[in-house]
């Protein structure tokens, strides 16, 4: 990947590779320490995609991504300024070898999203539209834990924090009302299913 066609995903998955390479564990706390105590959106981002990738099989890491969820988008309600998490919570890290199988479905994943993600629109990702998203994605960590239960659903609400914390990283109104629709899209179904299973 160039530098120049490098986007907000993709910087953030190479420091965290550069930062591993060096020896240093994959954790919360480093991603924090990477974006900054204010870059809400990348240490929304960077969890979401761990649910999204293939270690969303190891048990109790949706929980955990659920958790981390409603920590960060309810300060982003609650219009702090910095982002605070739990030492216990930013010290929580994963493996050497989970964390390279994390970076190799991180690396196109990166490639992809940058090349169609830009600048663009940006009044679309505003304070309103960021509080409203935050509350949207709360709700999603809080059923996080649940749907760890349920197959490929929880790959689902992580894809709706991802998409979120994207826009709102790369500043990308676009994406930001596609985002809206995946929400209308998912929630729609959701609660088809559910209507269905409770007359069945």
């Amino acid at each position: 990947m160039t530098a120049t066609r490098e986007g907000a995903l993709g910087r953030l998955v190479r420091k965290v590779e550069e930062r591993a390479d060096a020896g240093e564990k994959v954790s919360l706390g480093l991603v924090q320490t990477i974006a900054g105590q204010r870059a809400a959106g990348p240490m929304l981002l960077l969890p979401a995609l761990i649910v999204i990738s293939p270690l969303s099989i190891i048990p109790g890491v949706p929980t955990l991504v659920g958790l981390n969820t409603i920590l960060v988008a309810g300060q982003i309600v609650l219009g702090r300024e910095e982002v605070w998490l739990p030492k216990w919570l930013t010290e929580r890290c994963i493996s050497a070898d989970h964390a390279q199988k994390l970076l190799k479905f991180l690396r196109p994943v990166s490639r992809v999203a940058d090349g169609v993600v830009k600048r663009r629109a940006r009044f679309m990702t505003g304070a309103l539209m960021r509080r409203v998203g935050a509350m949207v994605c709360v709700l999603v960590g809080c059923i996080m834990p649940l749907l760890e239960f349920i197959p490929f659903t929880s790959t689902w609400a992580a894809s709706i924090v991802a998409v979120y914390a994207l826009s709102i990283t790369a500043r990308d109104g676009l994406l930001a009302i596609a985002w809206a629709g995946l929400v209308g899209v998912v929630f729609t179904l959701g609660w088809m299913i559910l209507k269905m299973s409770l007359l069945g």
